[in-house]
């Protein structure tokens, strides 16, 4: 597959493109500072721009399979609200796929951004009500990603998770909707392996599955 990586300098990002790389794939990723990208690949490529750049981001896409962003907001505890550029860049990523008819999309998000298939459980009640009171900035990122994302008319998976600093010893996943019990944690080693079987698998198409370490 030709697959664009949003976020790819980051933790999960660059573990996703290794998998990815290590399927075979090939991979864009799109960065902002291409040093901070360690990873060396014939078949990766890097496009450099920033999230607002919209014919950047129309680059990197054009000729992609999946789009895959591991983009989220920063853990920031301020009362003031200083914009939405994750939620933003997601609007520009959508309007590029659009542009180019690219239809596959998987994101990351937490369940304060919520399904329609949500059943009230801890997983999907308490993250939103806790991100609401202690972090306002990201709260705003999520609930504007819910519209932009519900209202698009893409092949779009959001993979949702809860605290994602659980050390990887091994451990195997699943996913919630609140239908079952799930623990409010996941290694970020298995948020990257979910969201790259997602890449290659049809089942969640227009579904916000909730992570966890088993």
């Amino acid at each position: 597959m030709n697959i664009t990586v949003f976020g790819a300098t980051g933790a999960i990002g660059q573990l996703v493109t290794q998998l990815a790389l290590d399927h075979g794939d090939f991979v864009k990723a799109y960065v902002r500072t291409p040093k901070k990208i360690s990873l060396k690949h014939p078949n990766l490529s890097l496009v450099q721009g920033e999230l607002s750049n919209s014919s950047t981001i129309e680059k990197a896409v054009a000729e992609s399979d999946v789009v895959i962003s591991t983009l989220g907001p920063a853990s920031d505890m301020s009362r003031k609200l200083k914009g939405t550029p994750i939620a933003d860049g997601h609007e520009l990523i959508i309007k590029a796929m659009k542009k180019h008819n690219k239809k596959r999309f998987i994101t990351l998000a937490t369940p304060a951004l919520q399904s329609d298939d949500d059943k009230k459980n801890m997983s999907t009640i308490l993250p939103g009500v806790l991100a609401k009171i202690l972090l306002p900035n990201g709260y705003a990122e999520m609930k504007k990603m819910e519209g932009i994302i519900k209202q698009s008319n893409l092949d779009w998976t959001v993979v949702r998770i809860i605290n994602p600093n659980v050390k990887y010893t091994g451990q195997s996943y699943d996913y919630s909707f609140g239908d079952q019990s799930a623990k409010i944690s996941v290694s970020r080693e298995n948020v990257a392996k979910f969201m790259y079987s997602a890449a290659r698998d049809n089942q969640l198409i227009r579904k916000m599955p909730i992570i966890y370490n088993k």
